[in-house]
């Protein structure tokens, strides 16, 4: 990964940064916004467009500002995109 994406420690499965007691991190689109609508994923419905992937154990690799294809390699993709 390069220094665009940021590991965010603390999400729920569902994936939301909603339970500060949880974890630490706050997710940075709400931050900027002053909201707290944004979600890295909706379980059959939608995958945050900053949505990076989990690293063991539970964080969150989130790339805010910088949407997800203009920051990963190929190689760090899994399926033809």
């Amino acid at each position: 990964m390069n220094e665009k994406v940021k590991k965010l420690m603390g999400a729920n499965m569902d994936i939301d940064f909603s339970n500060a007691d949880f974890g630490n991190s706050k997710c940075p689109w709400n931050i900027a916004e002053n909201t707290d609508e944004h979600k890295c994923a909706v379980k059959s419905t939608s995958i945050c467009k900053y949505f990076c992937g989990i690293q063991y154990l539970d964080s969150v690799l989130c790339s805010y500002p910088y949407e997800t294809l203009s920051v990963l390699t190929k190689d760090e993709i899994d399926r033809d995109m």
